[in-house]
């Protein structure tokens, strides 16, 4: 018979599983090709995704160091979930640097994405100098586009900092980094945003959360769960996509890998759940995609 500890242990975690419907279907969307595409997020009327910057014939552009560059697009979606109407977004900053891996504000007029340093700063894993990951904030002004670039303060260029999330109210920003104190590669952060202008001190998600592999891609839905990826052990496949339910008082939750066919046994990652709760897009190296980086939509979730 189970102590009462271990009892009391075990009721905690069965109240805050997750429930997936077992009817939840994917689809591959038709913009899918060999080339990247990758956080799909929906805002209004409007999705934007990442994908590889292209040349007038197609073609993936790299750059003197044969890493693959990155813009952000936009696009309308149809009923069925695909996207019509592609285009890159304007922006009044030129040059060809990184845009990828966005989040937006509700209202449309803030954006937070991954971007690079432009000088070298120190790899701390490797020991060697890298032009590491930042992020930027823009703002969208009518008539002239995204403008009023700005890197947001704490990004430290010796180490990386990516992949940004806002919480539905806007008043946190999630995202990954590897600074000193990380428990793997990179883990989960989180910092206060006021007015999209001033930004509290950084912390880092609690040890149940962050595990010592490997967690990107944070996203947080409008009832306030956190999903992210990771590498974890126990996991589907390669990187799983996970659940952990951010209004729980709970100290011994776990996060939750999310059944398949949202995981698969390939790469899972860059997860998007619309205000629906029920229908949203994840990228996936699975098998039978049609390049890279894949984008799925999914419902009946």
């Amino acid at each position: 018979m189970l102590n009462t500890r271990l009892l009391l242990a075990f009721l905690l975690v069965s109240c805050y599983t997750f429930s997936q419907n077992k009817d939840v279907e994917v689809k591959q969307l038709k913009i899918n090709s060999e080339l990247d595409h990758f956080a799909a997020r929906v805002v209004g009327d409007k999705v934007y995704l990442s994908h590889n910057l292209t040349s007038k014939r197609g073609r993936a552009i790299k750059d003197k160091y044969s890493g693959f560059v990155y813009a952000i697009y936009e696009a309308s979606v149809t009923k069925d979930g695909d996207f019509d109407d592609i285009e890159p977004i304007v922006k009044t900053e030129l040059g060809r640097f990184n845009m990828s891996a966005a989040t937006y504000s509700k209202d449309g007029k803030y954006m937070y994405f991954t971007s690079n340093h432009m000088g070298k700063g120190t790899n701390k894993l490797k020991g060697v100098e890298t032009y590491n990951l930042l992020i930027q904030r823009a703002e969208y002004v009518e008539g002239k586009g995204w403008t009023n670039f700005e890197i947001l303060p704490f990004c430290d260029p010796d180490h990386n900092f990516a992949h940004p999330a806002l919480s539905p109210d806007g008043s946190t920003l999630y995202f990954i980094a590897d600074v000193k104190g990380s428990k793997g590669k990179s883990d989960l952060y989180k910092v206060s945003v006021s007015s999209h202008k001033n930004y509290g001190e950084i912390t880092k998600l609690n040890e149940t959360i962050n595990s010592s592999r490997t967690e990107i891609f944070p996203f947080v839905s409008a009832d306030n769960k956190l999903y992210f990826s990771s590498d974890r052990r126990g996991g589907k496949g390669g990187l799983d996509i996970y659940s952990y339910d951010l209004n729980s008082s709970n100290k011994v939750q776990e996060p939750i890998s999310l059944n398949m066919p949202i995981n698969s046994r390939g790469d899972d990652f860059s997860f998007f759940l619309n205000e629906d709760l029920t229908t949203g897009y994840l990228s996936s190296r699975r098998l039978k995609g049609k390049g890279g980086d894949d984008l799925y939509y999914f419902f009946k979730f």
